[in-house]
């Protein structure tokens, strides 16, 4: 069952995307928005479906193309991939976190995005004064 996408499942994508300057986790090849190296997708490590986990920083990292592909079509690689890039003990964490309930209203979901949009903006004005490490953000 395909998860359908909306206006924060695509500044959540930016700011993954942007957290790891435009290069793969996996691989390190750079796909930055202004370089023809391919595209850079944001992976989630638990399924969208998952609403607790679906716009968590935890849940999901920058991959190219073919990095996603692999990893997608190789779940047990794509685990195993998971916990040496996180670490078990916070692999573990965000799996407990995926299968809580999670409720949200209309209202929950513009603060979300508003609070989504205010991350990226705090990013781009780190990445303007010359940032180009990895820049975390925080959950809602």
């Amino acid at each position: 069952m395909k998860v359908k996408r909306d206006k924060r499942d695509d500044m959540f994508s930016k700011l993954v995307r942007e957290r790891a300057n435009h290069t793969c986790e996996s691989c390190g090849k750079y796909c930055g928005p202004h370089h023809d190296g391919g595209r850079l997708d944001c992976s989630h490590i638990f399924s969208r479906r998952h609403i607790a986990t679906r716009w968590h920083p935890d849940n999901a990292v920058a991959h190219c193309f073919t990095c996603h592909q692999r990893l997608g079509e190789n779940p047990v690689e794509f685990n195993r991939w998971a916990e040496d890039f996180l670490g078990k003990g916070l692999l573990d964490v965000v799996e407990e976190l995926k299968n809580s309930i999670c409720k949200m209203t209309k209202a929950d979901k513009e603060d979300l995005y508003k609070h989504l949009k205010a991350e990226y903006a705090a990013m781009l004005e780190k990445r303007a004064d010359g940032d180009t490490s990895r820049i975390e953000f925080k959950a809602w």
